[in-house]
């Protein structure tokens, strides 16, 4: 199976950190069309985290660290789920089934695994591991987008970190942007991370290294001002972070 590879954002970045960006394309191995799905699914945060891609190519022009993106639709396979995990090739959203996801045999869900899952965290778990020899305390830091509305219930937060073993970088995060009049964030929503999540965990985990998600909800990356908007709270608050000795 051929797929889009791994994109990455200032591969000398001089800054230590490392931003992770596992929803962040739309793009399909050709063979599997839309998946079986309408064309208008793309459009829909069940392909991608809507507006993460252009907000991670917003935050790598203010803030000079390694930025990698998976470049291929969460639905072909979830880079941020255990490979073991029933999640980790969906086959079905809201009741419509994903016919081209459907009675996988095992070595159809490893030619997934080999042409984007390993590919993307290979590349991370290389940038991270060279950031990591560079510098002693740098941050790991995984960039998503969320929808406002889910499963009927309304998500009130703005942005919210996900954090599992270590919520220093968490609460470094919350207190500069909680700075901002007006802006609802939540500590470990609108998920939490204390069950794990994959690229956080399987690259950081008891490491005692500063690592967190982030969640921006994505109503409020709709436009490029708005992406604008989020990139300068995130760089602001990422070097903060290295300017307070949170990260080093």
């Amino acid at each position: 199976m051929n797929a889009n590879p791994p994109i990455l954002l200032n591969p000398d970045g001089r800054l230590p950190g490392v931003i992770a960006v596992d929803h962040a394309g739309r793009s399909v191995p050709p063979g599997l069309g839309e998946l079986g799905l309408t064309p208008a699914w793309r459009d829909s945060h069940y392909f991608c985290d809507l507006g993460v891609a252009e907000l991670a190519r917003e935050l790598a022009a203010r803030i000079d660290v390694p930025i990698v993106l998976c470049d291929v639709s969460r639905l072909v396979i979830d880079v941020n789920r255990w490979v073991d995990d029933p999640r980790s090739i969906a086959s079905a959203l809201e009741g419509t089934p994903i016919t081209a996801n459907a009675a996988l045999s095992p070595a159809e869900r490893e030619a997934r695994q080999e042409a984007v899952f390993w590919p993307y965290h290979k590349l991370l778990g290389a940038i991270w591991e060279r950031q990591t020899a560079r510098h002693p305390r740098p941050f790991l830091f995984a960039l998503h987008s969320c929808t406002r509305i889910f499963q009927g219930q309304h998500r009130p937060w703005d942005g919210g970190t996900i954090w599992h073993d270590d919520d220093t970088l968490s609460r470094h995060l919350l207190d500069h942007l909680g700075k901002e009049d007006g802006l609802v964030l939540g500590d470990n929503q609108p998920y939490s991370g204390r069950n794990g999540v994959f690229s956080v965990d399987w690259h950081s985990y008891g490491s005692g290294l500063p690592a967190c998600g982030f969640e921006v909800t994505n109503d409020l990356l709709e436009t490029g001002p708005d992406r604008a908007r989020w990139a300068g709270r995130l760089a602001g608050a990422l070097t903060a972070a290295i300017d307070s000795g949170v990260a080093a």
